[in-house]
């Protein structure tokens, strides 16, 4: 028998696995065993154990008081944080390629000023030529 269900109260592993008073009376007695996936919804709801339902690659993740917490992170996360994230991810990536179009029309701007810049050039020098030779009217 584990431990998880052991201690924990029998109306509360009723309500989280949806198993009859029964079957959580044979389990707490030992009489018959607990199945590893109800141990693992155990573990997630009673301790927040995030990797005991999902496995190791959330290790360290947990749920406590409604929030999920981050191993790299002090505070936990709600759900409206965690739905507001991925509202921000396609907000960033929407300013990513809105500076990246910014960023060529820029590029487009200087390169016609540069040319502009040497048509002047090229337009100043005809006329002081021209002005030495008398040609202007």
């Amino acid at each position: 028998m584990d431990d998880i269900t052991k201690y924990t109260n029998s109306q509360l592993i009723e309500e989280v696995t949806g198993e009859s008073p029964d079957k959580v009376r044979h389990w707490k007695r030992g009489i018959t065993k607990v199945p590893e996936s109800a141990i693992r919804l155990l573990k997630l709801y009673v301790e927040g154990d995030v990797s005991a339902l999902l496995g190791k690659d959330w290790q360290g993740f947990y749920f406590r008081k409604n929030l999920l917490f981050v191993p790299e992170w002090r505070n936990g996360f709600t759900a409206h944080h965690i739905r507001s994230m991925f509202f921000r991810c396609q907000q960033v990536a929407a300013l990513e390629s809105e500076i990246r179009m910014l960023k060529r029309q820029l590029e487009e701007r200087i390169t016609e000023i540069k040319e502009l810049e040497i048509r002047a050039d090229f337009y100043k020098r005809q006329l002081i030529l021209e002005s030495r030779f008398g040609m202007m009217l």
